[in-house]
């Protein structure tokens, strides 16, 4: 039975790599190591930076610290969800803001 598992999964790949397109297994095709750990420190500064605004902002905004551990019994869900949507949101679009731009900034420099 393994053996026939074995045949059917070598028909399955020939089948796919005749048919399907061929995708490069690296993902990030182009940049250089170097870019990508640019990227990545420049990335971390900025999602450090976007939580202390948006620990700020919500201390302004509410009058009271945004919750530390959101999966405390002592949170409320509604502060612990909401909390939970803006920050990921925000240090989401932080990241990737970061991310092109300090690209965009390696590859200005390189040319």
């Amino acid at each position: 039975m393994l053996d026939q598992i074995k045949e059917n999964m070598s028909d399955v790949s020939e089948y796919a790599q005749r048919h399907l397109p061929q995708q490069s297994d690296d993902r990030n095709e182009g940049i250089s190591q170097t870019e990508n750990a640019l990227a990545f420190g420049v990335a971390i500064a900025t999602t450090f930076l976007a939580r202390r605004a948006l620990q700020a902002g919500w201390k302004t905004t509410l009058n009271k610290a945004p919750p530390q551990n959101p999966t405390s019994p002592e949170v409320a869900w509604k502060e612990a969800l909401l909390w939970g949507a803006v920050s990921g949101a925000v240090v989401g679009m932080a990241r990737i803001a970061s991310r092109r731009t300090s690209s965009s900034a390696y590859r200005l420099y390189r040319s």
